[in-house]
């Protein structure tokens, strides 16, 4: 019967998570979810509270969100409920609470691969790339002592701040406008990223990537990130290192098809020689057509 229930909560939250919006007018759809999540209450409080959490997220009930959450984490000692509370609040872009419960439950089950590279996932969403930093040490040490691709980044990332008289603190507070704008929206985000981008002075600059589904117009979404980002206090130079956009899944593959395609393509593209360009040139010379 445990694993029964386990199976059915496990199939309900995969279910949930297909969502793509958080909105209070999905009332319908998810009224089979919240029939589900109340049985699983009696019989396996935990996972129903966890379960009702989900789905006051897909509604966009932040307080409902956090009081069901919260419940599950009181009657649990497992790092399972932190981890679960974690994903519903990475789904409301609530990022630096999202990053606390994933470290908590990372605390809980440090050998755990899955948490450690959810807490990497996140944390470049804080703006604290010092917290990358300490993540990627643990993640190598964890992989016998082999560097992760994102490691030195914090280096990079800290020196083009200075340059501009900049602190991490900064960093954070634009990007925690960014996902205040995504967090008063209805919008899930499918897939995040971001890139250190190389300048001629040898610098750096930060370049977030924010893929949504298709039926989200994604430009909707940039102007309301525009508006956040105009009333916050933030430094005015800040964005010389940052910038950020917001893309439509099938625009996205396409830009990763295309990079994937260059990058493919770069060790066959050939460079015609200078010295056969010159005889070329001395042989035409002259020549009418």
């Amino acid at each position: 019967m445990f694993w029964k229930k386990q199976t059915d909560f496990t199939q309900l939250w995969s279910e949930l998570s297909l969502f793509t919006r958080r909105d209070v007018t999905q009332g319908i759809k998810l009224a089979k979810y919240k029939k589900a999540a109340g049985s699983l209450l009696k019989s396996d409080p935990v996972s129903g509270h966890a379960l009702m959490g989900l789905v006051a997220c897909l509604e966009h009930d932040l307080s409902s969100m956090h009081a069901q959450h919260l419940k599950a984490i009181e009657l649990s000692h497992s790092c399972l409920p932190l981890m679960y509370y974690a994903l519903s609040l990475e789904k409301s872009c609530l990022w630096n609470e999202c990053a606390k419960y994933t470290l908590l439950a990372l605390d809980l089950a440090p050998q755990d691969p899955k948490l450690l590279n959810a807490a990497l996932r996140i944390a470049p969403l804080t703006g604290r790339f010092s917290l990358q930093k300490r993540l990627l040490m643990q993640w190598q040490e964890s992989h016998e002592g082999v560097r992760h691709p994102d490691q030195g980044h914090f280096d990079a990332l800290n020196d083009s701040l200075a340059k501009h008289g900049l602190l991490e603190k900064d960093l954070k507070l634009v990007i925690t406008a960014v996902g205040d704008a995504f967090c008063e929206s209805d919008a899930i985000l499918l897939k995040h990223s971001y890139e250190l981008v190389p300048l001629k002075d040898a610098s750096v600059f930060i370049h977030y990537r924010f893929l949504l589904p298709d039926n989200l117009v994604a430009s909707y979404y940039e102007d309301l990130i525009a508006a956040k980002l105009d009333a916050a206090a933030c430094h005015p130079r800040i964005f010389d290192v940052f910038s950020f956009s917001v893309e439509n899944e099938t625009m996205y593959e396409l830009y990763d098809y295309m990079d994937r395609e260059l990058g493919e393509s770069a060790d066959t593209i050939r460079v015609p020689d200078p010295e056969q360009i010159k005889l070329i040139e001395e042989l035409v010379a002259g020549v009418e057509v």
